[in-house]
């Protein structure tokens, strides 16, 4: 928010009269009355002077705003001129020149610099502060609701890394609806709030941002923006100009192979000695092995969770949380609570499916919900959209298993497939549906090292989910990758 340093206020008008369409701008010979056009020095400031008065700029005018003023002269404009094109009130942009906002909104400067048209160095040396600079070139974060549930370990595994263990580069990698985009902004809130530092939010999958298309009403983003989404031949430079030497953290949201982040990103990081990077990807093809995090799904109730232990599993915790949203008057019972359970376990944890089933417990019962699942989970975890055309849910799960190669896919197939032996052969699937690696080489007639490396890969992808058991890892298909996964590959096989 505008923190005015003095009586007067800094806060944006938003009433009609003053917020007015952008106009087209013209030089005028006379900008306002008693305004210089001269640049390099505005009346009564010296290099090296912290006051400074006359000019318009007022008697300690804080540099910022002394820098606006020289860019609004430069561009030819009277303070009413840039505040019809910026949309901004003319008293806020005179409380800015004067000095009476110490701290201008991130959305202010937004503004001022596309109708300025400044670039991006242009831009960091307005604000001379990088953060505001980098706040202020960057595109929108991604709005989230609802509690941030059963992410407290990975929130604190990330938060250290990237601050006191200097890590530069963080790939977060995982299967659609697990929860990538809103781990990152959560440690980018973290990071913004414990050291001041500067966030830069490039959402990579962004159609609009991609196509240089804004959305009806939405503001328009710097050009210099829309050419480095997705990154291009100029995009490296552009973004080092504008990151500089800033404390700053880059989050790539949505990254995908074309993009070939792994060269960008380490030019950045060599440019911008200050700046710390994290990518979301589903498929990261390219980038450092040393730099992957994988994210699993949340944590789900085994079949013998008692009851009044399950509200402390985190699925069940973000289910319950978010059918609450949407009914505030559910209370489940026993019964219910079993359903609940069952739900999360077909879903995988998948906080995206679990949010959607959320959304379908106001057209079906729990109980029917349940059942739904065990013949088609896709169908549940889709979310509602009112009657118009839906994407088919999880697609880029079914797009993943087909660039898989043919080992790969004959893994999956097998782990998704329960075994002819019996219970007491080596060979045999663990009743819960999971295989440890030597099971795994046993079914499929392929060496341990093999295995190991394909499932080392389908556990990148966020295929496979991992747990302990007597001691031993083993490995099983999320159920919507299963689904997903049969149904590429019978089509595949359809095809040929």
């Amino acid at each position: 928010m505008e923190t005015p340093s003095g009586s007067g206020s800094g806060r944006i008008s938003t009433r009609p009269s003053e917020r007015e369409a952008p106009m087209t701008l013209r030089r005028e010979a006379t900008i306002a009355a008693g305004e210089s056009i001269k640049q390099n020095a505005p009346t009564g400031f010296r290099p090296g002077r912290a006051g400074g008065s006359g000019g318009g700029g007022g008697t300690g005018a804080a540099p910022f705003g002394r820098q606006l003023r020289d860019l609004r002269l430069q561009s030819g404009l009277s303070q009413t001129q840039l505040a019809r094109s910026s949309t901004l009130s003319v008293r806020a942009i005179r409380d800015l020149e004067n000095g009476r906002v110490r701290q201008p909104r991130a959305d202010s400067l937004r503004l001022l610099a596309d109708a300025l048209g400044l670039s991006a160095p242009q831009l960091n040396r307005l604000t001379n502060d990088h953060s505001l600079g980098l706040l202020a070139a960057g595109a929108a974060e991604p709005a989230m609701s609802g509690p941030f549930i059963g992410r407290e370990q990975e929130l604190a595994a990330l938060t250290t890394m990237l601050g006191a263990e200097h890590h530069r580069l963080v790939t977060i990698t995982g299967i659609e609806g697990v929860g990538k985009t809103r781990l990152a902004l959560e440690v980018a809130h973290a990071l913004e709030a414990a050291e001041r530092t500067a966030v830069l939010w490039l959402p990579l999958d962004d159609d609009r941002l991609r196509g240089g298309r804004t959305a009806h009403g939405a503001p328009e983003r710097p050009a210099w923006l829309r050419e480095v989404v997705p990154p291009g031949p100029d995009s490296c430079r552009r973004l080092v100009e504008a990151v500089g030497e800033s404390n700053g953290l880059l989050v790539l949201d949505g990254a995908r192979p074309g993009h070939e982040l792994a060269d960008f990103t380490a030019a950045l990081l060599a440019g911008c000695p200050r700046l710390r990077i994290v990518v979301t990807t589903r498929t990261p093809v390219d980038m450092p092995l040393e730099t992957l995090f994988p994210l699993a799904p949340l944590a789900v109730p085994t079949a013998d969770t008692e009851p009044a232990e399950l509200g402390e599993v985190a699925s069940v915790a973000l289910l319950l949380a978010r059918t609450r949203r949407v009914q505030p008057g559910f209370c489940p019972g026993p019964d219910a609570l079993a359903d609940v359970a069952r739900i999360c376990r077909a879903l995988d944890g998948l906080p995206a499916a679990l949010e959607s089933a959320a959304h379908w417990s106001l057209i079906y019962s729990l109980r029917q919900l349940a059942h739904q699942l065990t013949t088609d989970p896709l169908a549940v975890a889709r979310r509602p959209d009112g009657g118009r055309q839906q994407p088919d849910a999880y697609a880029s799960v079914r797009h993943t298993i087909a660039t898989l190669s043919g080992r790969q896919r004959d893994l999956l197939s097998a782990m998704s497939h329960p075994t002819s032996h019996p219970p007491s052969h080596p060979a045999s699937r663990e009743a819960d549906g999971y295989w440890s690696i030597p099971e795994v080489a046993h079914r499929t007639g392929r060496t341990a090292a093999e295995c190991a490396d394909d499932i080392y890969h389908l556990l990148i992808l966020g295929i496979l989910r991992r747990v302990d058991h007597q001691d031993v890892a083993k490995f099983g298909v999320l159920n919507i990758a299963g689904v997903a996964g049969r149904n590429t590959i019978a089509g595949q096989h359809a095809a040929a």
